[in-house]
């Protein structure tokens, strides 16, 4: 995958080109090390699961979750077929800024959508927050794509991003602007909460974020004089 990782995936997907995300790739895999904590929050089928997982090794840790039920079994597929199943705690869940349950809206595989509202027909998935799920524990990495839900996981997070002990030192984050009016998301809102949590935002070619309008990548940065920020 991209000319660095090597992936195994089940022959449904060989549509699937080599060639997937490359800059986000290159630049997610240049940050793990042995031994990191990383969580996938939107896993999909696993792409990221798998190379983040073999990065991480026996010493270390992937948390990944996907809500939609065809897609966890592909995942689930994939991280045996690849034997890294050992280094992945998988849930099938949403995460959002509370605990419970939402209903999951279907569309292509690529675009599933959480709902919340009520009215919403669908399969009705468990939604938990990164800080009950990990309560006390530390992340070094954290990959968000949520299709639009990008500012609930975050604030279902904020208990983790406030600690200098247990915060992430990056935030991979896929933004999807023009669903976030399912939830009253703006670009200051994102950016405030981020901020606030005393992370710095860029793009990927390293420039300072200043508002979000389009779809695509940013990275939240600690702060380089936040405690326990990452040499």
């Amino acid at each position: 995958m991209n000319g660095t990782d090597s992936v195994r995936i089940l022959p449904r997907f060989r549509s699937v080109s080599e060639v997937y995300e490359p800059d986000v790739w290159k630049m997610m895999m240049a940050e793990i090390r042995a031994g990191d904590i990383v969580a996938d929050v939107g896993a999909f089928i696993g792409l990221y699961t798998v190379a983040l997982a073999h990065r991480v090794g026996a010493t270390g840790q992937v948390y990944a979750f996907e809500p939609d039920d065809e897609n966890f079994q592909s995942l689930e597929s994939h991280l045996k077929l690849n034997n890294v199943g050992h280094l992945v705690t998988l849930t099938r869940s949403a995460v959002g800024a509370r605990d419970g349950t939402v209903k999951l809206t279907a569309g292509r595989l690529s675009e599933n959508r959480i709902s919340m509202a009520s009215d919403e027909s669908g399969p009705s998935v468990p939604l938990t927050r990164l800080d009950t799920f990990l309560a006390d524990k530390k992340l070094d990495l954290l990959k968000i794509d949520v299709e639009g839900f990008e500012e609930d996981v975050l604030k279902g997070a904020q208990q983790l991003l406030r600690d200098p002990a247990r915060k992430p030192h990056a935030i991979y984050i896929e933004v999807h602007p023009f669903n976030w009016r399912l939830v009253g998301t703006t670009s200051e809102s994102l950016l405030g909460l981020l901020q606030s949590c005393e992370y710095q935002v860029f793009d990927l070619t390293g420039n300072t974020v200043e508002r979000i309008t389009q779809y695509g990548e940013v990275v939240a940065r600690q702060l380089k004089s936040s405690e326990g920020a990452r040499s």
